[in-house]
Parts: C-alpha cells; structure tokens; sequence
C-alpha cells in the first residue's frame, strides 16, 4: 500500500503543479501581449510579431512567479484531498504527516533542479532574444554596452555617425573609464576618426577625454595610407571633449540583464564584470537565487499544505486559504527586500538569496509541527 499511496499523492500533485503553471503561463503571455500592444502604437507591428515576443519574454516571467504558483498548487491540491475526506482515510490508516507530505516535497525538490539546469538556460536564451527584438521594434537604438576579456565596449548612435567605445575596465562605475579607444564612423561604416586617452567621463551632454590624442581620418584612403601619413594626422596630447546624450542610468538599461545569462555561463559572467571594474552584486544575487530554487519550492509545498491540512470539522477553510495567499505575498515582500539589500551591497548576496526561503521552511515546519499536535 505504501507505494501505491506514494504514487497516487505524486500523480495528484503533478497534475496540480503542472496545471497551475500552464494557467500562469497563458495569463503571463496575456499580460505581456497587453503591454506590448501600448507600446505598438508608434511602432505598428504585427500581432503575430507581439504574441511572439510575449511568448519570448514568458518564461523569465514565468520563472519569477514559480514560488507562488507551487505554493497555490500545493493549496489547492491538498486542500482538495482535505475536502473529499482521502487525507482522514490516509492518515486513520496510520500513515504519518511527513509520510503524506514526501512524495510532494519530492516532487517539488525535483521541479526546482529541473527548473534550475534545463528550464533556466532556455528562458535566458529566449529572454536574450526578446531583448533583441524588443530594442529592435521599440527602442532607439542609442547605445550597447557589453563587456568581455578585452574590456568594456559601447556602443553610441546616432543620425550621422556611430561612435564605439572601448575602455581596459570601468572605475566604480560605467561614468567613469580608464585606458579608453574611441572610433568614430559616419553613416555609411567609414572610420573618420579614433582617439586614445587615458581615462574618459561621462558629464550631463559629453564625454570628457584625459590626455587624449586623436587621429582624423576624414578623406582618407586607409588601405593606402602609410604609417608615417597616419602619424601626421595625430594631434595632443590635450583634453578632448565628445558630445553625447547619453547617461549612466541609460548605459546602465542596455546592460545584459542577469535573467538573460543561463545559468551555467553566470559564474564567468560575474568574473568578466568584476575584473572590468562592475559590481556584480545583481549579478550573485540572481545567481544565489537560482541556487535556492529547489529550497523556495519545497517551503512553499509545506507552507500550501500546513494550511490546507486544517482538518474540515474546524471549519474556516476559506479564511486559511486567504491566510495562505497572504503568506505568499509576505515571502514575496520579504524576498524584495532582501534582494534590495543585496544588489546595494548592504548585505551578501548570498545571505540575501538564502534568507527567504530558510525563514519560509522554518515557518513551514513550525506550522506542521503545530498541526501534527493537535
């Protein structure tokens, strides 16, 4: 019988959990596809082409809410059994609390290392996509900033030129580069001019050069030009300044965001941000939080069934249900919180990704353990 129960609880619960993230995936697409069709009105796209980047942009989406939907699955599921009278048949057999619960923590541990090794990587891979796109029928195009072993590159654009700019590493923030190549192209990719200086910063409406030499190759045939013509063309050393609407918060936006680095690729990933002078602090919260995932889905499964356990002749299920929900929400806060501190660098993202969900399961086994009392 024991393994005929553990089977019948897991199949219960995986037809739950899976159901819950079909519904929440459809109202997350709908959601998405809503917003994207405000931001149509200047751009007049296809709604082939908004339902696609909406079903691009969902499972990163989907990810994130992935905690809720396995706390309302676990709710709903085990408030079921509770209602048909199976989990007083369960347990009068003499099957304890915990035993009922294992096949559902199983099954969430499993979700969250399944979610954590092959979901992540697909949904940063499309969420990389739908960044693409999504600059590409919406965006300005203004700037581009990525950061490699080189160093940092960025790009800025505008009307009549392009400007790429590379630096060997950011000093505290992208406002503020050293050992920087500028390259100066006109519309049509013709290299006009380049400049090297020794540190650059971004003021309100221009880039400010230090010790800066600069190269005009405006007229100039450089597949002839010979390096001694090309050094006649230098001019500084001197202060150059290059005008630029751009602004750090703005560099900042088209920054890759952690959601689009797969999983495996994120430790390196944090090493090319800090040794170019980043603070990767975003960066090891998310991962930190992916590495909690199997954790977040276990506590939210206890917690879902602390609260539908609550035998029926007690009465009240509806109100523990809504106490339930508002559990949810209050991780949610507490998670939010948490990662605020962490991205500031006030606390360690570790500290700030593992706190949550080890504060949920001790307030989920201390539920249980109540419930088992009585």
């Amino acid at each position: 019988m024991g393994l005929t129960l553990d089977l019948y609880l897991l199949r219960r619960f995986a037809v739950t959990i899976l159901a819950s993230f079909v519904a929440v995936f459809a109202l997350v697409v709908l959601v998405d596809l809503v917003e994207l069709i405000g931001d149509n009105a200047r751009a007049r796209i296809g709604i082939g082409a908004l339902l696609g980047l909406a079903a691009l942009h969902a499972p990163s989406l989907l990810l994130a809410a992935a905690p809720f939907t396995v706390l309302v699955a676990a709710l709903f599921c085990f408030a079921l059994l509770n209602r048909r009278a199976e989990l007083i048949v369960i347990r009068a057999s003499g099957v304890s609390l915990w035993r009922l619960l294992a096949p559902a923590v199983l099954m969430a541990a499993a979700v969250g290392v399944f979610a954590l090794t092959v979901y992540h990587p697909i949904a940063a891979t499309f969420t990389a996509r739908y960044e693409v796109l999504r600059e590409h029928y919406f965006g300005t195009g203004r700037s581009r900033l990525t950061v490699s072993r080189e160093g940092v590159w960025l790009r800025q654009s505008g009307e009549a030129e392009q400007i790429i700019i590379h630096a060997r590493r950011a000093i505290g923030s992208i406002g503020r580069l050293s050992v920087v190549s500028l390259f100066r192209f006109d519309r049509d990719g013709r290299l006009i001019e380049r400049i090297e200086a020794r540190a650059a910063l971004l003021e309100p409406g221009a880039w400010r050069l230090t010790e800066a030499r600069r190269w005009n190759f405006l007229g100039l045939d450089l597949s002839q030009a010979s390096e001694a013509g090309l050094a006649t063309r230098a001019s500084g050393p001197g202060e150059i300044r290059i005008p630029t609407d751009l602004t750090v918060a703005r560099i900042e936006e088209s920054f890759s965001p952690p959601e689009a680095v797969t999983f495996l690729a994120l430790p390196r990933f944090i090493e090319l941000l800090e040794g170019a002078g980043f603070s990767a602090a975003r960066h090891r919260l998310y991962y930190h939080g992916l590495l909690a995932l199997p954790l977040v889905f276990v506590a939210m499964v206890l917690i879902g069934a602390a609260f539908a356990l609550r035998p029926p002749r007690f009465g009240g299920l509806g109100r523990m249900a809504l106490a339930c929900v508002l559990t949810g929400f209050a991780y949610f806060v507490l998670s939010d919180v948490a990662e605020a501190l962490g991205a500031s660098a006030t606390v360690s993202p570790m500290a700030a990704a593992w706190t949550p969900p080890l504060a949920a399961l001790l307030l989920a086994l201390g539920l249980l353990l109540h419930l088992e009392e009585r």
